[in-house]
């Protein structure tokens, strides 16, 4: 049947595009070597830019933080994007003394235009810097080198940056999976941006100039949807020549995740429904990898409850039972050849899998326990699945940001 060649055919093709990615994309992460801000002699000049809405309590741990950062030039514009927690008066006041902030105020929001991206317009127009370096209100840099160590990475006429933004740990599997998600998500956009096919980057830890963006005309061709003031405006203006990466870890944007799984859904429909308006290329290599890797744990989990009789491999690609037996390995007789084959490349390509994201899992500061990177792997199969399909049938411009 027509059934015993398509089948093989796909999961091959799938083990096939699934060693290209790891061997020669995701392996670029591993061997990625950061600019040393020693190195450096000349920084540009930097404008922090952030939004904030009700964020009161995150500026006041947030702001000390960004104003003692150890770079020659630099300012930091919070942008108070309707707030009414008090946030006007804590920046108007300047309660905190701070001698790099100043402030955007945002009264009303125009129409067809999003809060967030409005927000961060308003905070570039307002910069006076050659360079926009963007971050959040929930986060927190790991050291007072964030941003020389981000710019270091704009050598060799580099225009845009790409950072990390781990979650802080908590308790409980919703969290292990959040972490563990984000640095797959990191995983892909440093080792396709060092592959040179940049294609996202995240708004909690990124970089740019600031002609760039008014080159671009800002985020004009995607001002209605909620999402892509980062990952959008990244596939955009991003190239192979022009995009850098940042994996230092005094560079890490620490930022808080989701609590309930609820929040983490709405979060996560957000991010993934703009994927629609990716380049045809982007949406390609992405779409492969992943396609490629649900296939195979759909070839993979029927192995383990199938009767013995389920497929029959054609014969040129079977094992023999003669060979079998000469090494002793008669006792698997009742498994048939296509369930052994099936099986032992998964577990093949699981290892090397495994070996692989450990070492890019320790370039990114070891976020995530390496032990549990097969349990989380199934976790994530669970996950493209369903968001897939929540994705494929969903309307970016009705996704709601709470």
């Amino acid at each position: 049947m027509i059934w015993e060649y398509i089948i093989p055919a796909v999961f091959g093709a799938a083990v096939l595009i699934q060693l290209v990615y790891h061997l020669f994309i995701f392996t670029t992460l591993i061997n990625h070597k950061n600019v040393e801000s020693e190195t450096v002699s000349d920084f540009p000049a930097v404008s922090v830019v952030l939004a904030a809405w009700n964020e009161l309590h995150n500026l006041k741990e947030l702001l000390p933080l960004l104003d003692n950062q150890d770079y020659p030039d630099f300012e930091v514009i919070v942008v108070d994007d309707r707030s009414s927690d008090g946030t006007y008066d804590y920046l108007r006041t300047n309660e905190g003394q701070f001698s790099k902030v100043s402030y955007v105020h945002v009264k009303a929001l125009p129409e067809h235009f999003t809060a967030k991206k409005y927000a961060v317009t308003m905070g570039i127009k307002k910069a006076s810097k050659e360079v926009i370096l963007l971050t959040d209100a929930d986060c927190r840099p790991a050291s007072n080198q964030w941003i020389k160590s981000m710019a270091a990475q704009l050598a060799d006429n580099k225009e845009l940056v790409l950072g990390f933004s781990p979650y802080y740990v908590y308790p409980g599997l919703l969290n292990a999976f959040i972490r563990y998600e984000t640095f797959q998500t990191a995983l892909q956009y440093f080792s396709f941006a060092k592959a040179g096919i940049p294609f996202m980057g995240v708004g909690r830890n990124l970089m740019y100039s600031r002609e760039k963006f008014w080159k671009s005309n800002g985020f004009t061709k995607h001002i209605g949807l909620l999402s892509g003031d980062d990952d959008l405006f990244v596939n955009e203006i991003s190239e192979k020549e022009n995009t850098g990466v940042c994996t230092s870890p005094d560079s890490y944007m620490y930022s808080e995740p989701k609590r309930t799984f609820k929040d983490w859904v709405t979060q996560k429909r957000r991010h993934l429904s703009v994927g629609k308006r990716y380049k045809f290329r982007d949406k390609m290599t992405i779409g492969l990898l992943w396609m490629s890797f649900i296939t195979l744990w759909c070839v993979f989990i029927p192995t383990l409850f199938a009767e013995p009789s389920w497929f029959v491999l054609p014969e040129w690609l079977r094992v023999s039972d003669e060979w079998l037996l000469q090494y002793g390995f008669q006792q698997y007789k009742p498994i048939t050849n296509w369930m052994r084959l099936a099986f032992g490349v998964f577990v093949f390509w699981l290892f090397l899998r495994w070996f692989i994201l450990h070492k890019c899992n320790k370039s990114l500061g070891s976020t995530i326990r390496s032990s549990k990177l097969i349990y989380y792997d199934f976790l994530y199969f669970v996950y493209l699945v369903v968001f897939g399909v929540m994705t494929v049938f969903s309307n970016p411009k009705k996704i709601k940001w709470r």
